[in-house]
Parts: C-alpha cells; structure tokens; sequence
C-alpha cells in the first residue's frame, strides 16, 4: 500500500520521473519494434510488401483504440477508488475490465478474419499489395484480443504504482518478436505471413506474463471471479471515460486509410510505403511524449481525489514541460538528418527514399504539438471531463480527414506532407487555451483548501490533559 499512498506525498518530480520512464522506455519498445520491423520489411521483402504491412496498419490502430478504450477508462477509475482507499471497488472495475477486453478482442478478431478483403480494400490495398496484405491481416487478427488484454492491463500496473512492471514486460516482448521477425524474413523466408505469426506469437506470450502478474501476490488488485459477470453499470463507467480514446483511435484509423487513399492516387504502392514509413518514425518520436501524459494520469486522478490540488496542479505543469521539451529535442534531431533516416528503410528503391527525405520535415511540427494537446486531452480524462478530452483528441481527425482527400489533389505530394501540421495547429491553440483555464481554477481550489485547512487548526480544541 505504500506505493500507493506515496503519489500523494513523494517529490513531485521525483515521482513523474518515475513513472514517466517506465512509460515513456514501453511506450518507445512498441515504437522501436514497428520501426525495426518496417525496415526489416522494407529491406528483406522491398516496397510492396511495406506497403501490405501499411495497408494492415489502420486495423492495429483500431484494436489500439479498444484497448485504450478500457485502460483508460480503468486506469482512471480505479487510481480514484484507490486514492479513496475502496480496493475492493477498484478491482471490481478490474474484473469488468478483464471480461470487456475478451469479449471485443474476441468479436474484433473474428470480424477482421471473415472480412479481410473489403476491409483492406477500403485501407488502399489493391493487386498484388492486396493478396500479401490479406494473409498478414488474417494471421494478426488472431492476437487481437491478446493485443486489447495488454494495452488495457498497462495501466493497470502504473495506478497500483509498479510502472516498472510494463517495461520488462514490453521490452522483453519487443526482443522476442525482433528475433522471430528477422527469423521469418531472413532465415526461413516465410515472407509477410511469417511477419505476422512472430507478431502474434510475441503477443500471445506478453499477455500472458501479464495476466500471471496480476494474479500474483506481488500485485495489490487481482482479477477476482466474483467480478468478471456483467455488471452494467461499472462497464458504463470504464466506457464513459475512455470514449474518446477510441473515437480518437477510430477517426485515427480512417485519417490513415484516406492518407493510404491520397498517396495510393499519387505513386501507387510506393506512395502507400512512404505513408507507412513517416508514420513509423512520427510515432517512434511521439510515443515518448505520449508516455509521459499517461504516466501523468494516475498522479493527477490519486491527487485529485485525496483533494491535493496544489500537487495536481505541479504534476500537470511539469508534465507539460517535459512533453514540449521531449517534442523540440525530437524532432529537431529527425530535421538534422532526414535523409539518413529515410535510407534505413531501403536498400534500392531511390524514389522511395527521396520521398520520405521530403516528406519528414513537414510532420515534425506534429511532434512538438503533441506536447500540448497529449498534455491536455490525457490531464481532462484523468480528471473525468470526457468531453473536453474528445474535443482534442477527434478534432484533429476530423480536420485531417477532408483535407488528405483535397490537399493532394491540388498540390500532390506537398498537399499530402501539409495535412498533419494544418489539422494540429487549431487543436494545439485550443488545448493551451484549456489548460490556461484549468491552472488558474487549480490556483483558485488550492488556496481554497489551504484556508480550509488553517481555519480547521485555528478552531480546533486544545488538549490541555497534559499541562
């Protein structure tokens, strides 16, 4: 219980770094382990198969979004119940969350399975991208419901204060999957259907090492059997917080089959990879960033149920900090070398390359925006005002959406590199805006408890038994 209790009253920064580094080193294994496959991809299977690879993409983005549907939404629930001491109410919210990740990984997966052609077709896929991105879709869907179960329990070992946890967990999984990717491509030359069995046998085996922590004693919540019936109203309440998560993920998911769409219209399968291969190194860079804001919100949800709003408002500060700083030193290193970066992706398509070198300046300003929007969207689910978060999270989907079908047409490849930094722009206006408002109500309720709390002292009986 220590553990717990301490996020109430360690060092602010101290604490952050914490469970920031946790975060940011799982959140930055997933993003590796994309990066390292896509270059073995492009490198071992040529552009083609890079694009299949993109073309799948848009689906794990999907299955993403479920899973941050309900980590969350727990996550956030059950840091509250614990900042209350209720334990026996947090892992109720647990078990819910346990049968909800089953169920719609299972649902999911079968829907992907049964209907992977139209499904890939609306993504960009046609000829011969199609028929590789078929089998490989077919073969993930299968550690969908493994994929949901492991984002969802990421949160739940930060808000029980053992962050650490998911980077062994993660890492590990990240080194077993390199290993059977390179195997597959290079060793056995399964092609892209052996891409996509290391993947889901390396997920497979993490959820599993997951669901033996859980069940551990080292672990403070359990999934408890009493807790996994249907319970309507705590599953309404994990659905509620983390909507806009998944609606962010859904739009995300169709932003990347009209940039698949967009770049299709312009250079064919190789227009599909170099959408792939930015989008890879964009998150390799915001990953870290967005480990940082959720690493934030078990901080902020425990301090603002034990009415610590001085802390909250120091958690969100340095949180936002730590965001815009990480996003200027990022994307700066990437606008020092972008055509270096762009090789690592192939070995002999020249016109693939050139494309990416011009193409990764223009979506480095996302990375720095990130900063405040990911801050912002992830401080309002934390502290359970949904809405304000799904503002920031869909409105730049929403924006992007149209103008990756207008923008390539008018300009072509430079249209298409201007779509994120215009649809981040008003959003980031519109979350340091938020947050503005926010710090001074924070300001406002501290000082409020503080002359709650000396007028309580002032008033207090003096014990005068030992006088």
């Amino acid at each position: 219980m220590k553990s717990i209790t301490r996020q109430g009253t360690a060092p602010v920064g101290r604490l952050l770094l914490q469970y920031s580094l946790p975060a940011v080193a799982a959140f930055l294994s997933n993003a590796i382990y994309q990066f390292v496959d896509r270059i073995m991809v492009g490198r071992g299977l040529g552009t083609e198969a890079m694009a299949a690879v993109t073309c799948v993409y848009p689906l794990t983005i999907l299955t993403m979004g479920v899973g941050l549907l309900l980590g969350t939404g727990t996550g956030t629930k059950i840091s509250t119940f614990l900042g209350q001491d209720r334990k026996d109410d947090a892992e109720a919210v647990l078990g819910q969350s346990v049968r909800m990740a089953l169920m719609y990984g299972t649902i999911l997966a079968a829907a992907l399975i049964v209907f992977a052609r139209p499904i890939l077709l609306l993504s960009g896929a046609e000829g011969a991208v199609l028929e590789l991105a078929i089998p490989f879709l077919r073969v993930t869907a299968v550690g969908q419901a493994f994929l949901i179960a492991i984002v969802s329990m990421g949160n739940i070992l930060r808000v029980q204060g053992r962050p650490g946890l998911g980077l062994v967990f993660m890492g590990t999984g990240n080194v077993v999957n390199g290993l059977l990717v390179y195997m597959a491509i290079f060793v056995l030359d399964w092609g892209v259907t052996g891409v996509a069995l290391a993947t889901t046998v390396t997920i497979a085996l993490n959820a599993a090492a997951f669901v033996a922590f859980v069940q551990s004693r080292h672990s403070l919540l359990h999934i408890q059997r009493r807790h996994l019936g249907a319970n309507p109203e705590i599953a309404r309440s994990i659905l509620k917080f983390g909507a806009p998560i998944l609606m962010m993920q859904a739009l995300g998911m169709v932003v990347f089959q009209a940039a698949n769409h967009g770049a299709l219209a312009l250079g064919g399968p190789r227009g599909v990879a170099m959408v792939g291969v930015i989008n890879t190194v964009s998150m390799l860079l915001i990953f870290p960033l967005l480990g940082v804001a959720q690493a934030m919100q078990p901080l902020i949800a425990y301090n603002r149920g034990a009415g610590n709003f001085d802390r909250v408002r120091t958690i969100l500060g340095l949180t936002l900090a730590w965001t815009l700083g990480m996003g200027v030193c990022f994307s700066g290193a990437v606008l020092l070398a972008p055509g270096p970066v762009a090789a690592l992706f192939s070995r002999t398509d020249i016109q693939l390359i050139a494309l990416v070198k011009d193409g990764l300046p223009w979506f480095m300003a996302s990375v720095v925006l990130f900063g405040v929007q990911g801050t912002a969207s992830h401080y309002f689910l934390s502290i359970q005002q949904p809405g304000k978060a799904g503002i920031l999270l869909m409105g730049r989907q929403i924006l992007a959406i149209p103008l990756f079908v207008i923008l390539p047409r008018l300009w072509g490849y430079q249209g298409l590199y201007l779509v994120a930094m215009l649809s981040d722009i008003p959003l980031a206006l519109a979350a340091a805006w938020m947050l503005r408002q926010e710090w001074i109500k924070l300001g406002k309720q501290a000082d409020t408890a503080t002359a709650g709390g000396e007028q309580a002292e002032r008033t207090a009986p003096i014990d005068r038994s030992s006088t």
